[in-house]
């Protein structure tokens, strides 16, 4: 592990030669046992879909379908994207096509503020009030017509659902989303859409199309939005920023070696925090390995200066997390990072210069994300790390033990609570806390919170690959009670978050996952997993769903409530956060998701 040749560089084994002349006596020997030689290959294609087959011999029918119903797809979002009068092209209707109105002529405004209104509508009757050609111009026309004088419109149609019958006809679900903006403000549109298909040699031609869901929000900021996009103008100034974070990855990957941990994946947390006692926040960024770890320190005109290598956290090693925190109970935030061999804890001199004082070799796992509390109630700040795949020598995380079973995996890497013990001493207390319970799940974040409000912080930990954990804390003693409070959400867990969304005292829990169109598909055919229980195909069609929030009810279990209250479909999600965004009392919620978008986004 080394520094950039800014400062004296270091490498892991010499600072633990310094600070921990034992070191290996530190080591938990439960964790040694994690260690295998047999790591299978990358896992390739894509998730939640089957290999990448020839569809038309392989019988996966709805993604036959769902290839070349695409095609009618796009030209409808081209004709939603152009301006009024353009016709649809020839070839996307059948005779027989029938519309109803896309916008529903009664909706009902359910939400209202200074900065949005929110406006919903019931599924409208059955599709025979337009018909053909000039029935699916009408019902364009009326749906942009509600939106006229926008401009900068685009449009997504995401088709989730499929139920064929026989060779020539099919019926769907689609999500589709519609945004634009004004002179004074913007709009979104929100809907599901049902269709009929029928087929025709080797097109498949649209016969129904009706509104099954409505949903639109307007801002009314004008051109100014709630939030601004201001990266470049508080980073730019830095040389750091302009000539190492803004090219990009794909740039990276082609100028360092792959062995010093660089990857396309771009797992990379950071940290926001004050270290210098002024009172602005400050952000650290993690960083692949061969780039060093970033720290920008805001200045007071809100600019800032970037002096990682100044203040001694400059490090070179593939960084998957970091917090900043006080460890030592003196007033100031000092550093967690989660280096590629373990966590190394800094010292903060209260000025916000950075003094390693221990590492913590993590010999069975990568460390990806941290989360403190302190869970005995002695007074100080304790860590838990997550960690998401087992590691063999010195591999990098490119290459991973294959999940098994896939949807409820328990063979990824361990994860680990370090307790903090003062004087810069931090001891591994995984086992006798309780925490080495269905601890093999490739987790990717954990959650502290006193979800049961008797005192003490409990812990909920997000999996990607199947169930989450929810560990109820006893004293300083952990109990694993997911599945007997309702808060499994077996899913590809990206992140969790809490907050009391319905202000009734009780801290609610939101699961970030990965929604999946083509997993939805897949999971939903006859021939999907045949020799399988009922409960394992739901289970498998439950991980494609989306994100979950479970309503806490108070007597130790939590309801979900994702469809009720509309947040499943966050895309493929990453990190989310509870927040009161308008001041209104009510906690909100940010999700980010994306992932890496080449020459073919796919099924993004």
């Amino acid at each position: 592990m080394k520094r950039t040749p800014a400062t004296s560089p270091r490498s892991l084994a010499l600072l633990l030669a310094m600070l921990l002349p034992g070191c290996k006596g530190d080591i938990d020997p439960a964790q040694l046992d994690n260690l295998r030689d047999d790591l299978d290959a990358v896992v390739s294609g894509t998730r939640g879909a089957p290999p990448r087959e020839d569809k038309n011999r392989d019988g996966w029918n709805t993604e036959v379908f769902s290839a070349r119903a695409q095609g009618t797809l796009k030209a409808l979002t081209l004709l939603l994207e152009s301006p009024p009068g353009k016709e649809p092209e020839a070839g996307l209707l059948a005779d027989d096509f029938q519309c109803s109105t896309l916008r529903p002529a009664e909706l009902e405004e359910t939400f209202r503020d200074r900065h949005f209104i929110v406006r919903r509508g019931n599924k409208t009757d059955s599709p025979a009030e337009r018909k053909g050609l000039a029935g699916l111009e009408s019902a364009f026309g009326e749906l942009l017509a509600s939106f006229e004088g926008s401009s900068d419109r685009h449009s997504k149609l995401k088709l989730f659902d499929v139920e064929t019958s026989g060779k020539d006809s099919a019926r769907t679900r689609t999500y589709f989303q519609l945004s634009g903006r004004f002179s004074k403000g913007r709009f979104q549109v929100k809907a599901t859409w049902r269709s009929a298909w029928k087929r025709d040699g080797e097109k498949w031609l649209l016969q129904e199309l009706a509104t099954e869901t409505y949903e639109e929000t307007l801002s009314l900021g004008g051109e100014q939005p709630l939030f601004d996009d201001c990266t470049s103008s508080i980073l730019s100034a830095s040389p750091a920023f302009t000539s190492q974070l803004l090219p990009g990855l794909d740039h990276w990957m082609g100028k360092i070696e792959l062995g010093m941990g660089i990857d396309i994946g771009g797992w990379q947390g950071l940290a926001v925090g004050d270290i210098n006692g002024d009172g602005r926040d400050d952000l650290y960024v993690c960083q692949p390995g061969g780039l060093p770890n970033r720290l920008f320190v805001q200045n007071a005109d809100g600019s800032v200066a970037e002096r990682s290598a100044e203040l001694g956290v400059d490090w070179l090693e593939s960084t998957h997390g970091a917090l900043f925190v006080d460890l030592d109970n003196d007033g100031d935030q000092d550093l967690l990072a989660g280096l590629e061999p373990g966590v190394m804890i800094h010292e903060n001199d209260g000025k916000g210069r950075f003094t390693p004082r221990t590492a913590k070799l993590l010999p069975a796992a990568l460390p990806y994300s941290l989360a403190a509390a302190d869970y005995d109630l002695d007074g100080d700040i304790d860590i838990y790390v997550c960690c998401y795949n087992r590691r063999k020598g010195a591999n990098r995380h490119l290459v991973f033990a294959r999940p098994v079973p896939y949807h409820d995996a328990n063979n990824g890497g361990r994860n680990v609570l370090l307790r903090n013990d003062g004087g810069w001493r931090f001891s591994h207390a995984t086992v006798r806390a309780g925490l080495d319970v269905k601890n093999r799940r490739f987790s990717y974040a954990a959650a502290w919170e006193d979800y049961d409000n008797d005192g003490d912080q409990d812990l909920y930990v997000a999996n990607d690959f199947g169930r989450n954990n929810l560990y109820r804390n006893d004293s300083g003693r952990f109990t694993d009670i997911s599945a007997a409070a309702g808060a499994e959400d077996i899913s590809p867990g990206m992140s969790s978050c809490w907050g009391d969304y319905d202000n009734d005292g009780w801290m609610d829990l939101y699961v970030s996952n990965m929604f999946s169109s083509a997993g939805n598909r897949i999971t939903s055919q006859g021939r999907f997993h045949q020799g399988a229980s009922d409960k394992t195909r739901a289970e498998f069609r439950r991980h494609a769903r989306g994100n979950t929030l479970l309503k806490n009810l108070g007597n130790g279990r939590f309801n979900d409530v994702s469809d009720e209250a509309g947040i499943s479909i966050g895309r493929w999600a990453w990190g989310s956060k509870f927040a009161d965004l308008n001041n209104d009392g009510w906690e909100d919620l940010l999700v980010t998701n994306g992932f890496i978008t080449q020459q073919d986004t796919g099924d993004l």
